[in-house]
């Protein structure tokens, strides 16, 4: 099957994952969780709250009793606990690396983060790590990066150019530049 009509196959969606973050959240501030809790946390109404319960419930992510608390299954709570992680690591990737903006990092990471997989993950920590280290090879990296200008230097044909294969993605970005022309801050 090809990966776009997988998207809808994943084991969370991003709203069972802000339900599920809510929940763990709130059980460490307050102790626990309850659907009125839940739903001034999120921002939504109760009857929402209780609907998605239902949802997550026969997903044995959450158990809950009516007017009782909710609580996290162990794999609610896995889930809940490594989206979490995600956002965070996707978050440092965007603003430490990518140098994107943070509250720009933020959403994308908030976007994305149900999405990615273990294995992924362990490439952007990896990869955070090194660039972030004091490797002769890192450093040399970060200027590089921090100075590079939006250009395209390979001087071949777009069919034979590594980076776009036959479609030029610089005039692409380019395109998304003068939409946005706020764009990455420079240091």
């Amino acid at each position: 099957m090809e990966v776009w009509k997988r998207f809808h196959d994943k084991e969370l969606t991003h709203s069972m994952a802000h339900y599920l973050q809510a929940v763990a959240g709130l059980k460490l501030e307050k102790g626990h969780a309850r659907v009125g809790d839940i739903a001034d946390r999120l921002g939504v109404s109760k009857s929402g709250v209780t609907s998605m319960l239902r949802s997550l419930s026969s997903h044995g992510l959450v158990s809950h009793e009516r007017y009782g608390c909710v609580e996290l299954t162990d794999s609610g709570s896995r889930l809940a606990a490594r989206t979490e992680t995600n956002r965070k690591v996707l978050a440092i990737f965007f603003t430490d690396i990518l140098r994107v903006p943070e509250a720009v990092a933020n959403e994308n990471a908030c976007m994305i983060e149900h999405l990615v997989t273990p294995e992924a993950m362990i490439q952007f920590l990896r990869l955070i790590a090194f660039a972030e280290s004091a490797d002769p090879a890192a450093v040399r990296f970060r200027d590089a990066f921090r100075d590079y200008q939006l250009r395209c230097e390979s001087g071949q044909d777009r069919a034979d150019c590594v980076v776009c294969q036959g479609s030029c993605l610089r005039e692409a970005v380019k395109e998304m530049v003068a939409e946005n022309p706020t764009g990455p801050e420079r240091e």
